[in-house]
């Protein structure tokens, strides 16, 4: 079956390939790369030898990865916006399960209970602020 494929046809069956893979790793790398096969897949449609279409490739991976991987980067990467767990950091709750220092308590943030841990004993009732994320343990500070 691959004999009867053009080089054309391999570039850009090549090109498609790395674009699905990109879906599944970070930098926009692959993606990059796909833009040299693309060249190349061109090169090799208009008949271009094996030595033009290895140029191209190398050039249009090179040019798209110091070119436009940092625009794709820019734009797709998150405005910084805290998201999920990490948008509990600053939110106030009341402790549900009181605890002395240092071992875990329960307070409850936007209608879920969260297992919390502070420096200071917490008696149900009172106000906590929370200070970071540790994995799924939350760090508070009391307030007043």
């Amino acid at each position: 079956m691959l004999e009867s494929l053009t080089p054309a046809n391999l570039w850009f069956i090549a090109g498609v390939i790395l674009i699905i893979l990109e879906m599944f790793t970070p930098g926009f790398f692959l993606a990059s790369l796909s833009v040299g096969t693309f060249l190349a897949a061109l090169i090799a449609w208009a008949g271009g030898n094996d030595t033009w279409q290895l140029v191209g490739f190398i050039v249009g991976g090179a040019v798209s990865l110091v070119a436009l991987r940092p625009l794709f980067k820019r734009y797709f990467v998150a405005n910084g916006a805290s998201t999920n767990a990490d948008a509990l950091v600053g939110k106030v709750a009341r402790v549900i399960e009181a605890a002395p220092a240092g071992d875990p308590a329960s307070v409850k943030i936007d209608g879920d209970v969260w297992s919390v841990e502070c420096s200071d004993d917490l008696a149900v009732g009172d106000k906590v602020e929370v200070v970071a994320r540790e994995s799924i343990v939350l760090r508070v500070k009391r307030l007043g």
